[in-house]
């Protein structure tokens, strides 16, 4: 009898709604979809690399010219920044000279020595995740620092981005 409760509970558990790759992937290239629309929205030309190993996530050009360089998480709070993956980002945007920025959806420790290799740091503070995704988590009610794909939220990633920008203008990297 006890077999029979514990199936029961776990059909009535939402199920996965695609395979893991298909998941991360889909989830990793939302945000420098994002920001690559708010970029160009603000008049820059913008290269979003969706490859997510190699090179920067996003580069932003005035005309010829790279202003902004960055690496971009969108991970949910049970992720943690290895030093390999830290080191891997340092890399990455020291091989430019302009301005340079990690943007991360949730607060996450071993940031230690970014600021130091002039990388601007940017928490967005929650994951974003289109609404299918954001469904099944609500179901599974773990949407702690999760929101959906949507316009407020656009909004307030635009409001990060102009802080940002500002900034680097006023000379503050």
């Amino acid at each position: 009898m006890s077999e029979n409760i514990e199936s029961e509970a776990q059909e009535e558990l939402p199920r996965f709604p695609c395979k893991q790759e298909t998941y991360t992937k889909t989830v990793g290239k939302l945000l420098p979809t994002i920001l690559g629309e708010i970029l160009t929205e603000l008049g820059l030309k913008v290269k979003v690399n969706h490859q997510q190993a190699n090179g920067v996530d996003l580069e932003a050009f005035l005309g010829d010219t790279r202003l902004i360089v960055a690496e971009i998480l969108n991970w949910s709070i049970k992720s943690r920044l290895t030093d390999k993956r830290k080191s891997s980002i340092i890399r990455n945007l020291n091989e430019f000279h302009c301005n340079k920025v990690l943007i991360y959806t949730v607060p996450l420790s071993n940031l230690e020595g970014l600021e130091e290799n002039r990388i601007r740091l940017i928490e967005i503070g929650y994951q974003i995740l289109p609404e299918t995704y954001y469904k099944f988590f609500l179901a599974k009610k773990q949407v702690e620092k999760r929101t959906i794909d949507s316009d407020s939220t656009r909004r307030h990633i635009r409001a990060k981005i102009l802080q940002y920008i500002e900034d680097c203008s006023r000379g503050h990297r």
